[in-house]
């Protein structure tokens, strides 16, 4: 199932989306996102289990 996810429904001002064919994909994105436009946030495994709140259906 395809999902998507927008990162300023973290609470922030970025307005990066993602859409992917599944979750695991969509979850590689959003850790190059993270490493990548928001340093020095860690790609840890709290923060996995806090976006796939986030996760909704594309």
């Amino acid at each position: 199932m395809a999902v998507k996810i927008v990162c300023a429904d973290f609470n922030n001002d970025c307005p990066a989306q993602f859409t992917a064919g599944d979750e695991g994909e969509l979850l590689e994105h959003v850790e190059l996102h993270t490493k990548t436009a928001h340093q020095p946030m860690e790609w840890t495994p709290e923060l996995v289990e806090v976006v796939k709140t986030h996760l909704q259906p594309a």
